[in-house]
């Protein structure tokens, strides 16, 4: 079965996957605070969580739309935007795909095609397992994002990670632009993860995205408020928006070099 992802004609929407096979490395962080920022810039933004812990979901559960991410999968999906921000939720549905058909990830494929014309980004957060949701998200995207923490369990983990992202590139998404890993939950006091983080970019260089977002109570704040941290009200999350907001713009002079 050739699951390439074919193009049809040139494609408006850039798809971005944020996604690790590690869970608890930020994915979610990282994710709702790009969607928002392109809300906000005035971009029209999809969001697919698939993901069935649906952390996303329940953050932006103020933008959803009527279909559930379980029906990307399923069958023709098009509507047009009611705002900056539409999203199509996570649901218990997602936890049958993985048992499904490979055949699936077509109608995925399919899906993000229709939407090529109606918006203008689409974030697709994806559950920290390979599998065929995770697979899907990478195959239609044209960039991906991989949240991780300095913490020698996490990143045992990424040259898996690493192996993943481009074999999918290499046999079915060739134009597939890899932007780069994002520390997240750093401690500045904490001796290994400086050494650590030191030891990635001696590695993985050109694979780090240098912006490191520090371990702030006002993140998860801003999380269950349904806001990004640049809207807490609190002085203490200023530095926190500084720091993501600092990791974003780097997330977009990477894309712009690969014509994002």
């Amino acid at each position: 079965m050739n699951l390439l992802f074919k193009e049809t004609g040139e494609r408006k929407m850039k798809t971005i996957a944020i996604t690790n096979q590690k869970g608890g490395v930020g994915k979610t962080t990282i994710a709702v605070h790009l969607a928002f920022d392109l809300r906000d810039k005035g971009k029209q933004v999809l969001f697919i969580d698939t993901d069935p812990q649906g952390n996303s979901t329940s953050t932006l559960g103020n933008y959803l739309a009527d279909a559930k991410a379980s029906m990307m999968f399923s069958e023709p999906l098009s509507f047009e935007p009611e705002n900056g921000l539409n999203v199509i939720g996570a649901d218990a549905g997602l936890a049958d795909i993985e048992r499904a058909d490979p055949v699936v990830i077509k109608q995925f494929m399919l899906n993000i095609n229709n939407f090529n014309d109606t918006f203008d980004y689409c974030i697709i957060d994806t559950p920290p397992t390979m599998g065929l949701r995770m697979t899907a998200a990478i195959m239609v995207s044209d960039f991906v994002v991989s949240p991780i923490e300095l913490e020698s369990y996490s990143i045992s983990g990424i040259t898996t990670m690493l192996q993943t992202i481009f074999g999918i590139k290499e046999k079915y998404n060739n134009k597939l632009v890899f932007v780069g890993m994002v520390p997240n939950r750093f401690n500045p006091r904490s001796i290994d993860q400086k050494n650590t983080f030191i030891e990635l970019v001696k590695n993985y260089a050109h694979l780090i995205i240098q912006a490191k977002i520090g371990i702030r109570s006002s993140i998860p704040e801003a999380l269950v408020n349904k806001i990004p941290v640049w809207e807490v009200k609190k002085t203490a999350a200023k530095k926190a928006a500084e720091e993501i907001k600092n990791a974003l713009n780097l997330i977009y002079e990477v894309m712009e070099k690969n014509n994002g």
